[in-house]
């Protein structure tokens, strides 16, 4: 019997040593497991990531992206300085480009015929009430804004008067339009202030500003039958006009500069 008891002992060593490689065996099986149940959560931690990896790259896309939207932005919502909102009936006018028209400030007038907005006539433009529309719904339809210029002295209008007077060729055959009458309208045409930005701003910095898409001269007589002119319901344009200069001389044709919102 003492004989065995070694053997027997080795043999009951031998079987806690299986059994406890077992155990273990199975604990590392437990945990493997786990780390297998938790995958989908390591999967979605990465789709997470991924997402906010997409999430950022859609934000870095947002400038590439907005340039269209911003394209189609009015070119105020851009200028820090502009306080959202529509623009009220009185404030600064200014206009930039090859005429300039700077520190100039407006008013309305009545629709009244003949037009001829009220001063101060050097520094004053007026708009149009109960013509078109006012500053405050310049997007609804066509704003109209009269000032003075002269060939005695310099007025507020001057500058893009004596521009688009010089710019065009009145020894030139006219472009003839057909006028609300029916009969041919005669104009003579100029790109020269194209592009120029009208600014009409409020005492509260809401403001509009206008891109110049044209320019041309109409007899005085015939202004009233320009089918231009008189398209009121036109959304989102403006329209100056002024009287006719060339150096010191007052010709028989209204100034008319055309420009859209931007």
């Amino acid at each position: 019997m003492s004989s065995r008891r070694p053997f027997s002992n080795r043999r009951r060593v031998l079987v806690f040593v299986v059994v406890l490689l077992l155990i273990i065996a199975s604990v590392i099986w437990v945990v493997v497991g786990s780390s297998g149940g938790d995958a989908p959560s390591a999967s979605n931690a990465t789709n997470s990531s991924e997402g906010s990896s997409s999430s950022d790259t859609s934000d870095s896309a947002k400038p590439s992206e907005k340039k269209p939207k911003k394209d189609g932005k009015r070119e105020d919502e851009d200028d820090p300085s502009v306080v959202p909102g529509p623009v009220e009936g009185t404030g600064s006018f200014n206009m930039d480009g090859p005429a300039p028209v700077q520190g100039a400030t407006f008013d309305s007038m009545p629709y009244a015929l003949p037009l001829n907005p009220a001063g101060p006539q050097n520094t004053m433009v007026r708009w149009v009430n109960g013509w078109g529309v006012s500053p405050k719904d310049a997007e609804k339809g066509t704003m109209y804004v009269l000032g003075h210029a002269w060939g005695a002295a310099p007025l507020v209008f001057n500058p893009l008067s004596e521009a688009v007077t010089a710019d065009v060729d009145l020894n030139a055959p006219p472009k003839n339009v057909n006028g609300t009458d029916g009969k041919p309208v005669k104009r003579y045409t100029s790109d020269v202030l194209n592009g120029a930005r009208i600014k009409m701003r409020d005492g509260a910095n809401h403001q509009k500003t206008w891109k110049v898409t044209r320019s041309w001269l109409v007899d005085k007589n015939e202004a009233i039958v320009d089918p231009d002119i008189m398209d009121d319901k036109r959304p989102g344009r403006i329209v100056l006009i002024a009287c006719s200069v060339s150096g010191s001389n007052d010709l028989g044709y209204n100034v008319i500069v055309e420009g859209e919102l931007v």
